[in-house]
């Protein structure tokens, strides 16, 4: 029942409660009338009791008279046994013998002629009488009102389920409403808050908990983001001045070489400090929704060709093999500078995880309305419990810091891909193949299909 909406799990859980109830008031109730008939049968047997010993005194001692006497008082609906306290047997009822009369006073019930007797002893001026009492219709009614009860528990199971559900539904509807309204908030309208409910209840109560959240969460992605955007602001000039000096000092003729080594591991780290700040200033543009994208439609072979080209300028150090197989025609709606940082982030990532002598595939294709470019290198696979977050910020495929990276290329990457209608996604990753697919709009219905290789099927 996990799956079920909540209101069907009231339902059933009313239902059953009820049933259960049901059941709890049928026993209760045969208990209560039975022990009720049982103290009324026995009032009436012990006046019927006070009567025939009436009539045993008036017979003055005589047995033969008195047995005589209290016959007229047996009936087929009661049983009678009179002896003396010495054991002569007075009067029986033929039906009986007296060897299945109890024995003790104790022992209340006995079976004869297949019906249920309740006997009850009592004793005056040296006589002992049993009188047995039927119970069968006592016992009859007691069944008659159980089962009548358990009868109605399917009509108690629909009444108590379906108004349930009503009930549920009613206490829900505000629920629902919270839920919608909750489901629309993003960050891009963080400011948008759930209504408000004038009913005063725990619902409402829970709303203002949520709202006043909602507030503080808001503030914090607020500064969050003021923050990010203002330190990568600010630090784009001092950087962008200490690379000119550090370029000017590795320029400079004067400059000792034995100092020019470092200058070059100055001056790469000025540039990764660039990076840095250029993709959380972009970053932060994304979580406020003013990346000013320009989507136009263009051939994006024309950006492959390019990316392509510096791939194997990568490349060539490592000793890796550039293979790739796009179509002449690749017409997308994007923007252009955006979808060039895009796979520029992608070949780079697989130059930069790839094995010394590997392979990098780059293929592209066109299918349902979208262009499909996927990349691949023959690295160390994604471990998969870090598959789903090399995408997060600061997420690295390979914690262990060997390779150099902030962590953001990926998450760049996808943001960038989904603020323009498509998406940037993991599609493998084992011990000898990771592919990355980068899908875009196409921009018009050109049927221009290439083929995606996987990593037994390359195209030079």
């Amino acid at each position: 029942m996990k799956k079920w909406p909540l209101r069907w799990k009231i339902a059933c859980y009313a239902a059953g409660l009820g049933i259960i109830a049901t059941l709890a008031g049928a026993s209760t109730t045969w208990l209560v009338m039975h022990f009720s008939e049982m103290a009324a049968l026995d009032r009436r047997v012990a006046a019927e009791a006070r009567q025939l010993f009436g009539v045993i005194h008036a017979s003055h001692g005589d047995d033969a008279l008195a047995s005589k006497a209290i016959a007229g008082f047996a009936t087929r609906d009661r049983m009678l046994a009179l002896k003396r306290n010495e054991g002569k047997v007075v009067y029986l009822s033929a039906a009986i013998s007296s060897d299945v009369l109890p024995r003790a006073d104790g022992e209340r019930t006995a079976r004869l002629r297949g019906q249920s007797y309740r006997w009850s002893t009592f004793r005056d001026q040296g006589y002992t009488m049993q009188i047995g009492a039927d119970v069968t219709d006592i016992n009859h009614l007691g069944w008659d009102i159980v089962l009548g009860m358990l009868a109605a528990i399917p009509t108690v199971f629909l009444v108590v389920s379906l108004g349930g559900r009503w009930i549920a539904r009613q206490a829900l509807g505000p629920v629902e409403t919270i839920r919608e309204a909750a489901a629309r908030i993003s960050i891009h309208n963080l400011d948008q808050r759930l209504p408000g409910l004038s009913s005063g209840d725990e619902i409402a109560g829970l709303v203002e908990v949520l709202n006043r959240t909602l507030d503080r969460l808001q503030r914090s992605f607020e500064q969050g983001i003021r923050f990010s955007a203002d330190a990568s602001h600010h630090l784009r000039t001092p950087i962008s001045v200490l690379r000119a000096g550090i370029e000017e000092l590795l320029n400079d003729p004067s400059t000792p070489r034995k100092y020019r080594a470092r200058v070059e591991a100055l001056l790469h780290q000025t540039h990764q400090l660039t990076s840095v700040a250029e993709n959380l200033l972009l970053l932060a543009r994304a979580d406020t929704g003013r990346l000013g994208l320009h989507p136009q439609r263009f051939n994006l072979r024309e950006v492959l060709d390019g990316v392509c080209d510096d791939t194997r300028a990568l490349a060539e150090p490592h000793k890796l093999t550039v293979e790739t197989h796009v179509p002449a025609e690749l017409p997308v709606l994007a923007d252009r500078a955006s979808t060039a940082l895009i796979t520029q982030n992608l070949v780079e990532n697989a130059v930069k995880f790839n094995r010394p002598g590997g392979v990098i595939a780059i293929a592209a294709q066109r299918t349902d309305g979208k262009v499909r470019v996927i990349i691949g290198n023959n690295g160390r696979g994604i471990p998969a419990e870090l598959g789903t977050g090399v995408f997060e910020r600061f997420g690295r495929a390979r914690p262990d810091g060997r390779i150099e990276g902030q962590g953001l290329g990926l998450s760049v990457a996808r943001e960038l891909a989904r603020a323009q209608g498509g998406d940037v996604t993991l599609l493998a990753s084992d011990e000898t193949w990771t592919q990355f697919e980068l899908c875009l709009p196409a921009a018009d219905d050109l049927n221009n299909v290439g083929v995606i290789p996987g990593h037994d099927e390359r195209s030079s």
